[in-house]
């Protein structure tokens, strides 16, 4: 299945592309629960007994589970490939042939100048977090490119923030600022293969489970990533999980 549409707007995604599954047109999450194959709407259930009760479950929730497959009514189907083939390729001729005689008319122009391309991963221990306890996230973020990358923002979803004091923020960023739905880090610009690893010490106010959206993005307005992380703050004296342990989600380039 390596098409999928999005239900909310209607956009194909490529399930092999780095931002998968961030919908390209909507930024939607398309491998949440209500997507799946194995989830039973009328009765709110995993039908994946290897998953069920491994995680929260519901119409919305993106838990870090690897059995998810999407519905069959989001599917793309292939029918007719091989003639779309054939017409991108005719298009691509064409195309290549009147560019080709293009640049002889047209004097030459200065070549583009490089864009940089940041990798983020983001870390955090996604059950073991306690109500008037610290805890930590470390993001991290890698410049994988040959050129400098300026005005590097670290931006986080306002609505996780809510739900958590923040104790501190090592490196402090060079100013803090707002953008919609986003709490913006900036930054300073990134060096050619440099690392900048970032943690934040976040106190719960209460005991639920919260998703820690994080995107990165630089100069230009050029977004390199995003992470979806759900975290479960336990109430003080409550017992662990029987599952705990770190997650990591990559959303690069």
């Amino acid at each position: 299945m390596p098409q999928v549409r999005c239900p909310q707007c209607g956009a194909v995604n490529d399930t092999r592309a780095p931002d998968y599954p961030f919908c390209i047109g909507c930024q939607e999450n398309l491998a949440r629960c209500g997507y799946c194959q194995w989830f039973d709407d009328q009765a709110a259930l995993c039908g994946r007994p290897e998953a069920a009760g491994a995680f929260e479950v519901s119409q919305e929730a993106t838990p870090p589970c690897s059995y998810y497959g999407p519905r069959r009514d989001i599917q793309v189907r292939r029918e007719g490939r091989l003639a779309i083939w054939v017409a991108m390729g005719l298009a691509a001729a064409v195309f290549a042939l009147g560019y080709g005689l293009l640049r002889l008319v047209l004097p030459g122009q200065a070549p583009a100048r490089p864009r940089g391309a940041l990798e983020l991963a983001v870390e955090a221990d996604y059950r073991g977090a306690t109500v008037g306890e610290t805890y930590p996230v470390i993001a991290e973020i890698y410049n994988t490119s040959d050129v400098v990358v300026s005005d590097v923002r670290f931006e986080i979803g306002k609505e996780f923030l809510s739900q958590f004091e923040v104790e501190g923020i090592t490196p402090a960023p060079v100013r803090v600022g707002q953008s919609g739905e986003w709490q913006v880090l900036f930054y300073p610009e990134l060096n050619p293969r440099e690392r900048r690893t970032i943690r934040l010490d976040l106190e719960p106010r209460k005991a639920g489970t919260f998703h820690l959206v994080a995107q990165l993005a630089s100069s230009g307005g050029t977004y390199h990533g995003r992470a979806d992380l759900p975290v479960v703050v336990k109430a003080p004296g409550e017992p662990a999980p029987s599952e705990g342990g770190k997650r990591q989600e990559d959303e690069a380039r």
